[in-house]
């Protein structure tokens, strides 16, 4: 058995095992307060070499000073600080565990030492026995409790293996086993995970929102990149725009992308239609759309869209690259991989191979790969991967295509900074 979750979040229990509080989300903004108190008091430098993240309030120890200084009573009789992950997997076994990866999403782990930060925690009064033991991603956590298996109907022994953010399970069920392997998951918001083995102390790296994460290969790490306004700006031009139109066509994507013309549009559209994520981290931002004029369709518009969104990755990829992280393939997941014309687009626009994969359960196939090293059917992550990860699709990039695009990705670059003083 292995268990996938979200991270950030975590439960407070008494010694009882009782729940003191309920999980708050990432996008909960309490502790934004608290989270400039750690900065503040550590500075940007030190910990961002430390915990691989900068603070904010949608990390764990934010919330936890949010608790202790709000709710002083609560903080106070708690015996024990589990992430979602580690809380099914301490409900199912009494054991406590929680991988490298989503030890990291709490702003207290030492990225480098692989355990949770003595120094960064004290200083806030917090020990750091609350906490979970730190173990590598895809370790044997324990048996499952008999008694738990008698209710279920289950007969058998069952194993708990470690699993991890679901980040990274998704990651490794698409294949990343390597530096420079990427994940792009094209939903709602678009993410990419890129895979790295070489860390870099640039503090502005952590400034503009990327994280240094430990992964679940061993000397591995991850970062992620973010674009709030993917999926959600595809679907507000079909449903706020065009009310779901689809002439006499069966859907409506068959529709739009019927009338695709080849080449760039020359439209410029800066996704920021839910405020920027990274590099900039402005939650302000805004979105916009550049050159239109009346000889622009429907389908002009729709297709500056998923252009608007490879060149927003590929300013990704680009400043990544400054601190070591090299982006040379990557795997389409979510929603958006359905599209064949997005992702023809993003291979020309990025400049890289895109594949598809078969099922789109990454992060099933992720714990199943876990599982299978963890039990010995795979010596490793790489051998687990040949044997559960089977590929699609492929798009290669057009060099002409590429080519192309240069001067709409020249003038792209531009667009966040010209107009930025109108918002």
């Amino acid at each position: 058995m292995c268990i996938s979750t979200f991270g950030e979040s975590f439960v407070l229990l008494d010694k009882d095992g009782d729940v003191l509080f309920l999980p708050m989300l990432y996008t909960d903004p309490r502790g934004e307060e608290e989270a400039e108190e750690i900065l503040q008091k550590f500075g940007a430098e030190e910990l961002y070499a430390r915990v691989g993240v900068l603070p904010q309030s949608m990390f764990s120890l934010s919330k936890l000073l949010w608790i202790k200084k709000h709710a002083p009573e609560v903080f106070e009789r708690a015996d024990k600080i589990l992430l979602i992950c580690d809380y099914l997997g301490y409900l199912l076994t009494g054991e406590r565990a929680v991988d490298y990866g989503l030890a990291a999403r709490t702003g207290a782990f030492h990225i480098a030492e692989r355990a949770f930060d003595q120094k960064v925690l004290s200083a806030f009064g917090v020990d750091v026995s609350l906490f979970s033991v730190p173990r590598p991603t895809g370790s044997i956590v324990g048996k499952v409790k008999k008694a738990l298996l008698r209710e279920l109907g289950i007969t058998d022994d069952v194993t708990l293996v470690l699993g991890s953010h679901d980040q990274i399970c998704s990651a490794l069920g698409a294949g990343a086993v390597k530096a420079g392997d990427a994940v792009d998951g094209l939903g709602t918001v678009e993410c990419m995970t890129a895979v790295f083995d070489a860390v870099s102390a640039d503090v502005r790296m952590g400034k503009q929102g990327y994280p240094v994460v430990p992964y679940a290969v061993d000397g591995l790490y991850c970062t992620y990149m973010f674009n709030y306004s993917s999926g959600l700006l595809v679907n507000w031009f079909k449903n706020a725009l065009l009310h779901g139109y689809k002439g006499e066509e069966e859907s409506f994507f068959a529709y739009i992308e019927k009338g695709m013309r080849e080449g760039p549009t020359d439209i410029l559209t800066l996704p920021y239609f839910a405020g920027a994520a990274t590099p900039y981290q402005n939650i302000n931002a805004k979105g916009a759309m550049l050159n239109l004029t009346v000889s622009a369709s429907d389908s002009d518009v729709y297709k500056s869209i998923l252009e608007g969104t490879a060149m927003e990755m590929r300013l990704n990829a680009e400043t990544v690259k400054r601190y070591g992280i090299r982006i040379q393939s990557a795997v389409a997941t979510g929603g958006g991989a359905n599209s064949e014309k997005w992702l023809r687009l993003k291979a020309d626009i990025q400049n890289i191979p895109f594949r598809t994969l078969r099922s789109s359960e990454g992060g099933l196939c992720g714990c199943a790969m876990l599982q299978a090293a963890a039990a010995g059917a795979a010596k490793d992550l790489a051998e687990a991967a040949k044997i559960f990860v089977q590929y699609a699709g492929e798009y290669l990039p057009d060099k002409a295509a590429h080519a192309a695009y240069g001067e709409q990705y020249r003038r792209y670059k531009k667009i966040y900074r010209t107009v930025k003083e109108f918002y």
